[in-house]
């Protein structure tokens, strides 16, 4: 290709579309109906309102003020050549569809976009079997410069192919280094023991299963004969490619370079996180050796430990067993019935729901405290002398639970070494009258109410001072009858 000739493809249609200041939008539309539409021949009209409503969806972009009939007849005019108009018989609306130029421009654009994989062994298996195709087939001439134009691309994409993947095995690199760099230690780790690195990608094993094959002897034995087979055909003497005479010492030549060059960005990135370990170990050394100097100057008594602290997390560690943590209990689930209830009988006695009795404390501890202002120690009995139960077994229950910061209640603890018959051993009876005037009677120990200044009986103490004794008197109630 020489300078003329590129200068004289700048007329070219397709040339154009590119340098049109509107080119993204029709290169964008021309896409979107007929290269990836599949459309052949639309009405003018239709075509117009696909137009505006691309149109439509764009904003804020610059673009000459007409309408979207102007843009079509513009693209279709002399200075545009994107678009081909042609009347139909018996028809007064002009049909359009998308030029061979336009369709060449859009592959272009398409090309420029980033592949994600590139994969060259699957690409060079391609070549090899079309070159063997067409050796050992009986085609016609025309069907054979076919085949062998679509050799000769995609054995030049090939070269292409690998080119990227060079530009993709830098990306990686940069990536790496980026990764490393904002601190990802694990990374690091795999990258410096061979475990991830630039080619441990998909796109890496690719291309060394390309390599490999590329560089066999028995290939490039049978890629010479079959290129020497194919250029021997009658029917392309004249549409030879130079570039495919050489194209094994080309794809050899282009497959080594990627090789090297992955091969030093492999090595500066090792070295690059040799550099990081070691000076990583030599602040770990200058850490060691101001420490041991520190050391010294106290032992020898020439500094002080003014400023010198030693943090510790904890003075003992912190074991947890594994047989400690509790087992996973599911929760219960609650057996619902759903059935209708029941309707009951509306007649009954509801005076039980409210025949309840609520023994307020305030009062009693106010009975007590004024017992004990004339003495130290009381007894429950004398108390209830002086105020007799009003709410029956309920209100004795209470005093025996009465707290208070001015009085302790006393409860006898019993003892095998105390004798019987001591004066601790004597039970007092309470009586009281019930509301339906039957008389009750309660047995219980001995209860005591000290005040806290002095120093009670031997025994349990409730609440405060010592544990409250753990048996629950007895309360006996007696039938007078």
């Amino acid at each position: 290709m020489q300078v003329d000739d590129v200068q004289s493809l700048q007329q070219h249609a397709a040339w154009r579309l590119l340098r049109a200041d509107d080119a993204p939008l029709v290169v964008a539309f021309l896409a979107r109906v007929f290269t990836e539409g599949g459309a052949h021949g639309l009405p003018a009209g239709e075509l117009a309102d696909r137009l505006a409503d691309l149109l439509a969806e764009l904003d804020g972009t610059s673009r000459v003020p007409v309408d979207a009939r102007g843009y079509l007849d513009g693209w279709a005019g002399p200075d545009g050549g994107w678009l081909r108009a042609w009347y139909p018989p018996g028809s007064d609306e002009p049909l359009m569809d998308a030029t061979p130029a336009a369709e060449l421009a859009v592959a272009f654009v398409r090309g420029l976009q980033r592949r994600p994989f590139v994969d060259t062994a699957a690409r060079l298996g391609t070549v090899v079997d079309q070159l063997r195709a067409l050796a050992t087939g009986d085609d016609e001439p025309a069907a054979q410069r076919d085949r062998y134009l679509h050799a000769t691309a995609t054995a030049t994409g090939l070269l292409a192919d690998l080119r990227a993947v060079e530009a993709a095995f830098r990306d990686r690199d940069r990536e790496l280094r980026d990764r490393i760099a904002a601190g990802d230690g694990a990374l690091a780790l795999e990258v410096a023991a061979g475990r991830a690195g630039i080619a441990e990608t998909d796109q890496g094993r690719s291309f060394h299963a390309c390599y490999d094959r590329l560089l066999s002897p028995r290939l490039q034995d049978e890629f010479t004969d079959l290129l020497d087979r194919v250029h021997a055909l009658p029917a392309l003497r004249t549409c030879a490619d130079p570039r495919m005479r050489r194209i094994r010492h080309d794809l050899v030549a282009a497959a080594q370079h990627t090789r090297q060059v992955l091969r030093g960005l492999v090595d500066v990135l090792r070295t690059g996180l040799d550099d990081d370990v070691w000076q990583e170990n030599r602040r770990v050394v200058d850490l060691v050796a101001g420490i041991e100097a520190r050391a010294r100057l106290l032992s020898a008594g020439l500094a002080d430990l003014d400023g010198f602290s030693v943090g510790l997390d904890d003075l003992h560690p912190t074991v947890v067993l594994p047989m400690e943590r509790h087992l996973y209990s599911p929760p219960r689930r609650a057996a619902v019935d759903s059935a209708r209830p029941e309707a009951g009988d509306e007649d009954f006695a509801a005076a039980a729901l409210f025949d309840q009795v609520q023994v307020d404390p305030v009062p009693l501890t106010a009975h007590v405290r004024r017992a004990l202002l004339q003495r130290p120690r009381v007894e429950l009995a004398t108390v209830l002398e002086q105020h007799p139960l009003q709410h029956g077994l309920a209100e004795l229950v209470a005093y025996l639970s009465l707290r208070d910061e001015a009085f302790d209640v006393v409860l006898p603890a019993p003892s095998a070494e105390d004798e019987p018959g001591g004066p601790d051993d004597d039970p007092d009876t309470v009586s009281w009258t019930d509301p339906d005037g039957r008389q009750r009677t309660a047995t219980l120990p001995r209860v005591v109410y000290a005040r806290r200044h002095a120093d009670p009986r031997a025994g349990s103490r409730h609440p405060a001072g010592r544990r409250a004794h753990p048996a629950v008197p007895t309360v006996l109630a007696e039938d007078p009858r």
